[in-house]
């Protein structure tokens, strides 16, 4: 095990410009640990990471099912979209087939994180709402969860609500723990979000991916979420997203998922592994950066052969990044 952090240096004419560390779990789904990096024992907000496992419920209810859900629309459940038009059409369409609108998302609203999709929103004169919000198809997964069990979703966000107490449960099954135990905040989306051990989101990712340590039902549901992101990556993230980029690159190899201040998580069925990892300054660059490391460190091979073309131009040309270490 290594005691010190991934170093992630970024250069500029041969200079040293920033430097940023992240910490390191990869463990399989007994939480036994393969590889670590850093003080790997820290407690992190995994934020939009834990989307895969908040949407267990909504699988395990049979909601899906019943409702008809396409693999599209269970991948949004586990997104963190761009708000292009592809994304919040699917997003409308949702909430016409529940009988709902907008106005029961409570996420929140914000323009689309694609900037060509915000300049044709705002070209075209429709004010951002809701279903633009990064965040709205995993919302859509919680109403759909409450329609199906015939639950008020009104105040669905709010800590005490049989879909957050469900969403806990399911969370806590994965990591081998009470998450109500653990300080809680408000993430971006206003839903809670808790401090939870890194090395037991690692392990949670394994037991996602392989669905070892789980009851059948649990196989099955982790199972149908994986292949819905290796299957639609785009519904994950969307166009230049570091997600989208690596599923559609490794194809069926490898699910992943992007969080708020530098956190990412992944699961490799093939290997029996999860991985979490937290870049300690919370940049998004240097946690892309160090999942392509870990990527590379368990020997995996992109099968897109534009991929090392993607690497190039997204971690030299556009963040400077010419120097990626793992410190010994």
């Amino acid at each position: 095990m290594n005691n010190r952090a991934l170093v992630i240096d970024v250069t500029r004419g041969g200079f040293i410009e920033s430097r940023h560390q992240v910490i390191a779990v990869i463990s399989d789904a007994k939480g036994k640990r393969h590889s670590q990096w850093g003080d790997a024992d820290q407690q992190v907000f995994p934020r939009s990471t834990a989307k895969p496992l908040q949407a267990l419920p909504l699988m395990l209810s049979g909601a899906v099912q019943d409702l008809n859900l396409s693999q599209q629309q269970v991948a949004m459940a586990c997104s963190s979209h761009n708000g292009e038009p592809q994304h919040s059409n699917l997003v409308t369409q949702w909430l016409d087939q529940l009988g709902m609108s907008s106005e029961h998302l409570e996420c929140g609203s914000h323009w689309p994180l694609y900037q060509p999709a915000t300049v044709a929103l705002a070209q075209s004169g429709v004010q951002a709402c809701a279903v633009h919000n990064n965040c709205s198809g995993k919302h859509c997964g919680f109403l759909s969860f409450a329609h199906h069990q015939g639950i008020d979703p009104k105040g669905y966000i709010n800590h005490q609500h049989p879909v957050q107490l469900a969403v806990n449960d399911a969370m806590g099954r994965m990591m081998d723990l009470k998450v109500a135990d653990y300080p809680m905040g408000i993430d971006g989306c206003s839903i809670p979000t808790y401090a939870l051990p890194l090395p037991s989101l690692a392990m949670a990712f394994a037991r996602f991916g392989t669905g070892e340590q789980l009851p059948d039902d649990w196989q099955k549901a982790c199972h149908s979420l994986y292949q819905a992101m290796v299957n639609e990556p785009f519904y994950v993230a969307g166009s230049k997203r570091h997600c989208t980029y690596v599923m559609q690159a490794y194809g069926t190899q490898v699910a992943c998922k992007t969080g708020a201040e530098g956190v990412f998580g992944a699961a490799i069925p093939s290997l029996g592994l999860g991985i979490a990892l937290k870049a300690l300054d919370g940049t998004s660059r240097a946690a892309e950066v160090a999942l392509n490391v870990l990527l590379n460190h368990l020997h995996l091979t992109p099968t897109d052969p534009h991929f090392e073309q993607y690497l190039e131009l997204h971690n030299c040309n556009k963040i400077h990044v010419s120097n990626v270490q793992v410190a010994s």
